[in-house]
């Protein structure tokens, strides 16, 4: 590993997309639903907010095909705080595939984990930093290959964000050497529209470090 740095500017941001990384994790909702957006876009030209379901309305394709797996829910773009991340990250990635074929792709750590077989929950804040490190040596077991200094690892255990960028990252991995499940073809028009979740094959972690799946 490079680099772990948390406080990243959008000029830091902008430098890896344009110049510095083949495949970017971004652990962010790279669009909104689009029965959210065709509401809203009605109510502000003075139209019908319209008869979709609330479910419909605070969840894409990708979060309805995850939970409806039991895989847990993503946080609602249209009605949780990720909005806020996610309205930076737009003005941020204006001109991005968000089918995650092109350099930026999406990524829900604690989905990854669960897959991986990694604990994934309760590693959240300073009261959870056992649980945490508990994480870290599961992740590490199942990876070898993935070589980090004892700085990094002490950044890794003293802040569970830069964890989640660690798994951001083996996700975006993932992606790039076929190691995702891919998008149903009946869903890759939501796709291009809403952002779709990368979902990491079982078993693929151990394969990170070589070019195939």
């Amino acid at each position: 590993m490079l680099e772990l740095k948390l406080g990243v500017t959008d000029n830091d941001f902008q430098l890896l997309v344009n110049e510095h990384v083949d495949k970017i994790g971004i652990d962010v909702p790279l669009g909104w639903p689009t029965a959210f957006v065709q509401a809203v876009t009605r109510q502000a030209r003075g139209q019908s907010f319209g008869t979709a379901s609330l479910h419909e309305l605070a969840f894409r394709a990708t979060d309805r095909a995850i939970g409806a797996r039991r895989r847990g829910w993503p946080l609602s773009v249209s009605a949780d705080r990720i909005a806020y991340p996610a309205m930076r990250a737009a003005r941020l990635l204006e001109k991005i595939d968000r089918t995650g074929n092109g350099r930026v792709v999406e990524v829900y750590p604690a989905l990854a984990l669960r897959i991986w077989g990694v604990r994934s929950q309760g590693y959240k804040g300073l009261a959870n930093r056992g649980n945490l490190e508990e994480l870290l040596t599961e992740l590490f077991n199942q990876a070898p290959w993935l070589v980090l200094n004892s700085s990094q690892r002490d950044q890794l255990a003293a802040d569970d964000n830069t964890a989640d960028a660690l798994v951001a990252a083996l996700v975006a991995r993932a992606a790039a050497v076929g190691g995702c499940e891919p998008i149903p073809s009946d869903q890759l028009d939501a796709a291009k529209r809403e952002g779709w979740i990368a979902v990491p094959k079982a078993g693929s972690l151990a394969r990170l470090a070589v070019s195939a799946s």
